[in-house]
């Protein structure tokens, strides 16, 4: 029998600008590279901001930041380049 094979789309970069009472004007962004064991991520352009993430992690992120969006916590949204990602040979690759 055939598994089905998982799939996870998200941004790979995206910055906004906080929009809330203790925050508000502070700017963020973040840029992700895909490698085979998962997805390292930096935020602001620091490297003493860095760290890693699944893709499912990504997923979630993105869902975060586009709720606040939504209820207007952040503004400015601006995202990059979405992309598909699968783990069918057992490590994570991009798709179409």
């Amino acid at each position: 029998m055939k598994t089905k094979v998982k799939k996870w789309k998200y941004n790979t970069s995206c910055s906004f600008t906080y929009n809330t009472k203790e925050h508000g004007g502070i700017k963020q962004s973040f840029m992700t590279q895909l490698y085979q064991i998962g997805v390292y991520i930096i935020w602001n352009g620091n490297s003493a901001e860095q760290g890693s993430m699944s893709p499912d992690q990504m997923v979630t992120l993105m869902k975060r930041i586009k709720k606040l969006e939504v209820s207007g916590e952040i503004t400015d949204l601006v995202l990059g380049r979405e992309i598909t990602v699968t783990d069918e040979t057992g490590f994570f690759v991009e798709v179409d």
